[in-house]
């Protein structure tokens, strides 16, 4: 900004340049308006790859552009496209460039859901804050129903689900439907009639009020603020299975339990059927046990005093000495013939000892000691004397052998000069003619006189 002065110092200019005039008319509008709700048609739409978006927001006026960067478009759960209908949440901005006023969209919903979701936010906090969904007003719900009141469409799926799972569970109860339209114009006023029907009939344990998922559009009669609060003014507790888990509506916020499903609501209300069997078929075996228990109690009570009135009898004490007597006889009877036995053990081990060591034991020992070593001497002897007979015998046999008798029978003689003992004529030179000579033969002897004798060399076989 410049300040210019012409001749008069009170006749001052200030003159702006573009980019201040921008600036501040930037910073004015981010000041004004920090973050707003617009509602428009989307028109002019581009989506460059940059994935941020340009479009124009307009109505039947008027117009204004809009920018939204890729990071709040990818929050974007719906196509958007020109045409669409949609409230965006942004601030208002100028682009100082061009000067161009701008709005820099962060969120943005469908016009219709947007409405009916605000309106929602709205009822809620305001029956939060007077305490309608304060959990001290909730009623419990009763552990074993006798009659259930659905309150829901005759001809929805819901419906069958919810009757399918108290069959299967718990499918003694009774089941009473108030058929009512769960969507459009007619919902509402027929619903507060169910609800009115029910508290008049008052044979109902617990409201059953379900219906099957859809936008929030088709699930909006259950957002009605006088529904709510005809709900809070039940009598009989009251729950709620409306659409799917991620579904809340004001009715599940005020009614006494919240299920996510109708399906869930069955689960809840009904008991397990045949836990319930298993558990009191427990209790009654529980119950048998205990009272066999004390019946067991009682009979072993009877039998002791029984045994006790027997006992204190006279016939019975006799009995008992009697009984006592006869075992304390047959102990000593017992005891008796152990003791016989003990002793005739002791005996028969003394009599064997005395048998082993009687004389008669050892003479007959010795008599049979003597008879084997002489049986053994008779043997070395008669085996000795034919050793000795044999040896003999090869002894007479080497003796004949070399024997003069033997050399006889093989047709030699013996000579020696006759009277004379042992004077063998060895050779011719010891005899002179005339001397008598005997001459031994095998079988007798010859007396002869020597008329001469000469010398003779003998041949090889007559030396031989």
């Amino acid at each position: 900004m410049t300040t210019l002065y012409d001749t008069d110092p009170s006749d001052r200019r200030e003159i702006y340049s573009v980019s201040d005039i921008n600036l501040q008319l930037k910073q004015l509008l981010a000041q004004e308006y920090p973050m707003i709700w617009v509602e428009g048609e989307i028109s002019n739409l581009a989506t460059p790859a940059s994935g941020h978006i340009y479009f124009s927001l307009k109505d039947r006026g008027a117009q204004i552009r809009c920018v939204m960067f890729r990071n709040s478009r990818q929050r974007v759960r719906f196509e958007i496209k020109n045409g669409l209908h949609v409230v965006i949440r942004a601030k208002v901005g100028l682009y100082e460039q061009r000067g161009d006023l701008q709005l820099i969209a962060d969120d943005m919903e469908d016009a219709g859901a947007g409405a009916l979701q605000r309106q929602f936010e709205e009822l809620k906090k305001k029956l939060q804050q007077e305490g309608l969904f304060a959990p001290e007003r909730k009623i419990a719900l009763p552990e074993f129903p006798n009659e259930i009141a659905i309150v829901t469409s005759a001809t929805g799926a819901a419906l069958h689900d919810f009757l399918n799972v108290i069959q299967r569970r718990f499918p003694r109860v009774r089941k009473r439907l108030y058929a009512t339209p769960v969507q459009g114009a007619a919902a509402v006023p027929t619903l507060h009639k169910a609800l009115r029907q029910i508290q008049s009939d008052n044979s109902a344990d617990v409201i059953a009020i379900i219906r099957g998922g859809g936008s929030i559009e088709d699930l909006w009669a259950f957002n009605d603020e006088s529904l709510a609060r005809l709900i809070t003014e039940q009598s009989i507790p009251v729950i709620t299975g409306i659409g799917h888990e991620i579904d809340f509506t004001i009715c599940d916020f005020v009614a006494d339990v919240r299920a996510p499903t109708p399906s869930a609501a069955a689960e809840i209300i009904s008991p397990d059927g045949l836990a319930l069997h298993q558990f009191f078929q427990g209790q009654i075996q529980r119950l048998k046990s205990i009272a066999s228990n004390h019946l067991e109690s009682l009979n072993q009570r009877s039998d002791w005093l029984s045994r006790r009135l027997h006992s204190s009898h006279p016939q019975y004490r006799l009995n008992i000495q009697q009984e006592a007597l006869k075992r304390l006889q047959q102990r000593i009877s017992l005891a008796s013939k152990h003791y016989l036995a003990h002793k005739q053990t002791v005996v028969d081990r003394f009599n064997d000892r005395l048998y082993v060591n009687s004389p008669e034991k050892r003479l007959d020992a010795n008599k049979l000691q003597l008879k084997q070593q002489l049986a053994r001497l008779r043997l070395a002897s008669s085996q000795l004397k034919a050793a000795k007979q044999h040896r003999f015998q090869l002894a007479t046999q080497g003796l004949n052998s070399v024997s003069p008798l033997a050399t006889l029978e093989r047709g030699y003689s013996i000579t020696q000069l006759e009277g004379t003992t042992g004077n063998y004529i060895r050779s011719h030179q010891e005899v002179t003619k005339g001397v008598l000579i005997s001459t031994r033969l095998a079988d007798g002897h010859i007396i002869s006189r020597v008329e001469s004798h000469q010398a003779k060399k003998l041949t090889k076989s007559e030396q031989e």
